[in-house]
C-alpha cells in the first residue's frame, strides 16, 4: 500500500472554501483513479494550512494519479489562494486502527527527515515503542506511519478522539520521539496539530 503525502499553505480567511472546494471538486477527480484505496484531509484552519493522504494500491497507480488529477486540482487549490507547497510519494509502512475511521478528530503529524540508510530501523522503532505507546492512551484512535525511502523521510500520524486527548499524550510522546530521532540520525524534526476535515478508508491494511 501507497501514500501521497501533500501539504498545502493558503489563506486562512479562506479555509473553510478551501475545504469545500477540496471536497466537492478535488476529491472526485481522485476518487475516480484506478487503484484508489482512501484519502484523508488535515487542516489547521488558524493557520490556512493543510495536508492530504491520498491511498493507493501500488506505486504505479499512485504516481498515474498524480498525471491525472494534479493540474486540475491546483487550479482548484488556487481559486482560495492555496498552493502545494510539499509532495511525497511513501510506503504505508505501518497502519494501526484503534477505531474506525472518522472526521472531526484530531492527529499529530511528526515529519522526520533522517538517514535513508537507516528507514527500516525506524519503522522497527516505530513498531515496538509507538503503537504500543499510542494504543494504551486514552481517546487514541490510531498509529500510522508513511516513509519517503529515497528521501529518508517520515511521517507519524498519531489520532484523538478530542484535542485534549491529543494534548494529554504529548509529554510522554515527546521522549518516545526524541529517541527515535537520535536512532535515525534525524536531521530535523516538525509536530503538527490538524484536525481531520474528511476521511474515508476503503480497506485498511495491516503493517508491511
Amino acid at each position: 500500500m501507497y501514500g501521497r503525502v501533500i501539504r498545502t499553505k493558503g489563506d486562512p480567511s479562506k479555509a473553510e472554501d478551501a475545504i469545500k472546494n477540496w471536497t466537492s471538486q478535488i476529491l472526485p477527480l481522485i476518487k475516480k483513479q484506478k487503484g484508489f484505496l482512501g484519502a484523508s484531509l488535515m487542516t489547521n484552519r488558524k493557520a490556512g494550512e493543510g495536508m492530504t493522504v491520498t491511498y493507493w494500491e501500488t506505486e504505479q497507480a499512485m504516481k498515474t494519479a498524480r498525471e491525472q488529477v494534479r493540474p486540475e486540482a491546483v487550479k482548484i487549490l488556487a481559486t482560495t489562494g492555496s498552493g502545494i507547497v510539499d509532495d511525497h510519494e511513501c510506503e504505508v509502512a505501518v497502519q494501526e486502527r484503534f477505531q474506525p475511521p472518522k472526521a472531526n478528530v484530531w492527529v499529530r503529524v511528526t515529519t522526520i527527515e533522517g538517514d535513508p540508510t537507516k528507514v527500516d530501523e525506524g519503522i522497527s522503532r516505530y513498531k515496538s515503542s509507538v503503537v504500543p505507546f499510542v494504543k494504551r492512551q486514552p481517546g487514541a484512535r490510531a498509529a500510522i506511519l508513511l516513509v519517503d525511502r529515497k528521501g529518508g523521510v517520515s511521517f507519524s500520524g498519531s489520532i484523538w478522539d478530542t484535542e485534549k486527548d491529543l494534548q494529554n499524550s504529548e509529554a510522554a510522546a515527546g521522549s518516545i520521539r526524541k529517541e527515535i530521532a537520535d536512532k535515525i540520525a534525524a536531521k530535523s524534526t516538525r509536530v503538527e496539530v490538524f484536525e481531520i476535515a474528511y476521511t474515508e478508508i476503503l480497506t485498511p491494511t495491516p503493517a508491511r
